[in-house]
């Protein structure tokens, strides 16, 4: 059979209802290695440990540094997604909080992630903030938090006009872009904020004054994938980005809240290259392999049940309830990868691995199924 008659036999829009009839789900359940977002997440104990992270820091408003750590495809992309949502979702009731996440692959310098926490305060902000230093005297004098003569001067004339033109005047500054004649006439500033220490600074400052003004009780910032910096990055590179992010944490004692995913030997060595961030990065949490049979078929089951439960939802039918994995072939994968593993020197079976596996048999029952 042609490609094109395979198109045409099998990829057609019904094609999700009719694997539904058959298996109770209209996908396939498992992601490839290469779907490392909009998985489902299955509730460790480390979720517990978060969770009570979490609480902590709004109770006492301190900072906290959670270092989630793990090798390779153990989850901790999953990990930091599924809490970015979970806080989004919880902070969506709670006024002054804000949620920055920030997956990309390493810049050459900490720009990247201060650009992403203005971009995460935004011109809304700018707003709130502009209207609350318009009140009284009290709050008026919140503008000398700031240490910046700039950001002083920035804020009284966003004060005197939140002109939505001059917010975005403030917006643009912030992130470093060239200063014009309109800048320096709306906002009074002289500098470019054009080095990872003058935007650290400002950001810095933005912060403490919107905690004086009440506008701001907290940042959650996620940081991933931070041993990527050492293979992109030279080594002077790298030292500055971990000196930048130091000093964001240094410079924020209250209200922000930092997870950073990690591996074990990026860890070990980052903190060799700058010891002044080793005592920073004391608060670990690890994520381990699958080193028991009975964990595998857990997870396995927990994608399952996740895909039919969504499935139902959108068909509104009851599905059919052949396995798409049975449990022996799932079994058998494990103990496959755990020898595989073992070889390697690994302690277990990464779940990025053993979840593509899955995906691989589950596409063959669809096709073997021919559900038309």
């Amino acid at each position: 059979m042609s490609l094109r008659d395979r198109i045409r036999d099998e990829a057609t829009e019904d094609a999700p209802q009719q694997i539904y009839a058959v298996f109770g789900v209209d996908s396939n359940p498992f992601p490839a290695s290469n779907q490392t977002s909009d998985n489902p997440h299955l509730a460790t104990d480390a979720d517990t440990e978060v969770e009570d992270r979490i609480v902590t820091f709004l109770r006492n408003q301190r900072s906290q540094v959670v270092v989630v750590e793990g090798t390779q495809g153990v989850g901790k992309t999953n990990f930091l997604c599924h809490f970015a949502d979970e806080i989004r979702s919880a902070m969506d009731e709670m006024d002054g909080y804000y949620v920055v996440r920030y997956f990309a692959d390493p810049e050459r310098s900490f720009d990247g992630t201060t650009r992403r926490m203005f971009e995460g305060l935004g011109t809304e902000h700018l707003r709130k903030l502009a209207n609350a230093l318009s009140g009284s005297r009290a709050a008026r004098q919140a503008i000398q938090a700031a240490s910046g003569h700039d950001m002083q001067t920035a804020l009284e004339r966003i004060r005197q006009e939140p002109s939505q033109e001059n917010l975005g005047f403030m917006m643009e500054w912030l992130m470093g872009l060239r200063i014009l004649k309109a800048h320096r006439l709306a906002l009074g500033v002289q500098f470019r904020l054009d080095t990872v220490e003058s935007k650290t600074s400002a950001l810095r400052d933005l912060i403490h004054v919107s905690v004086e003004a009440d506008v701001l009780k907290g940042i959650f910032l996620l940081l991933d994938e931070l041993e990527k910096q050492d293979g992109v990055l030279g080594p002077m590179a790298v030292v500055r980005y971990l000196s930048a992010l130091r000093a964001v944490v240094d410079a924020l004692p209250k209200r922000l809240f930092l997870m950073i995913g990690i591996s074990p030997d990026a860890l070990r060595r980052y903190s060799l290259a700058l010891p002044a961030l080793r005592g920073r990065l004391e608060n670990k949490i690890t994520l381990e392999p699958l080193s028991d049979v009975t964990e595998a078929i857990k997870l396995m089951d927990f994608y399952v049940e996740s895909a039919q439960r969504s499935a139902q939802e959108r068909q509104r039918t009851d599905g059919g309830d052949r396995k798409i994995v049975l449990p022996g072939e799932a079994e058998d994968l494990f103990n496959k990868l755990y020898e595989r593993a073992k070889r390697r020197g690994d302690e277990g079976v990464r779940q990025r691995a053993y979840l593509h596996e899955l995906h691989r048999i589950a596409e063959k029952a669809i096709l073997e199924a021919n559900p038309r």
